[in-house]
């Protein structure tokens, strides 16, 4: 089974240096996500997007979401494109893989990339996917750049007194900003996910968790 994802900035066109340089350091974070599969590939290219393969059936759905997260280029949202097939992984050069997954995944990210309502596609994807993942792109574009970072290190399992500290914030504060961000539906959504798709993403959050803390550290 391989996993397919294409991230793709909206607008990159306007975008800055700052915009793209994070796309570079998105690309370095994703490789630590996958670099325990089986195979895996990840790689920024044409300057505004990134390719990423996964061993692991519906993976890249979940990259997905943890990175539209990590993602604070409002002005410049990320449109990601998410397909599993059982197939073989490629035997050279994964850039050059000319597989038809692969097309059906670019072709899925075409439909969406000036759509203001979903951020997520997928060949195929049946309407029981297609609305919570609009959902999930309402929530995340919605969230403030506080609301985010409250919402991302509450997913990454941190105890709200432990947030507060790091934001300096207060916990009422905290509080009140998760569940502006509506966070809670956001895990309720992924869950859903996970069990829809037959995932398990325990290995996958952990990374997401260690991106977040440095993230914070730095």
């Amino acid at each position: 089974m391989i996993s397919s994802l294409i991230i793709d900035i909206s607008g990159s066109s306007d975008a800055d240096k700052e915009v793209l340089d994070d796309l570079r350091r998105m690309e370095t974070e994703i490789k630590t996500w996958v670099a325990d599969d089986d195979f895996s590939h990840v790689n920024h290219r044409m300057g505004d997007e990134l390719f990423a393969l996964s061993s692991v059936p519906y993976n890249t759905l979940f990259i997905a979401i943890y990175a539209k997260l990590l993602w604070y280029h409002s002005d410049f949202p990320l449109k990601c494109s998410y397909h599993t097939a059982d197939i073989e992984p490629p035997d050279g050069n994964p850039e050059q893989w000319s597989h038809r997954t692969v097309k059906d995944t670019r072709e899925a990210l075409e439909a969406i990339k000036k759509s203001s309502i979903q951020d997520f596609a997928s060949p195929g994807m049946p309407d029981e996917i297609v609305i919570p993942l609009m959902y999930l792109t309402d929530i995340l574009s919605g969230m403030t750049p506080l609301q985010q970072e409250v919402a991302s290190l509450r997913l990454s399992g941190m105890p709200q007194k432990d947030i507060a500290c790091i934001l300096d914030k207060n916990e009422s504060t905290v509080s009140a900003h998760y569940s502006k961000s509506r966070g809670r539906q956001l895990g309720i959504i992924i869950t859903f996910l996970a069990a829809r798709y037959g995932s398990r993403t325990e290995a996958l959050s952990g990374h997401f968790k260690e991106s977040v803390e440095r993230r914070f550290k730095s």
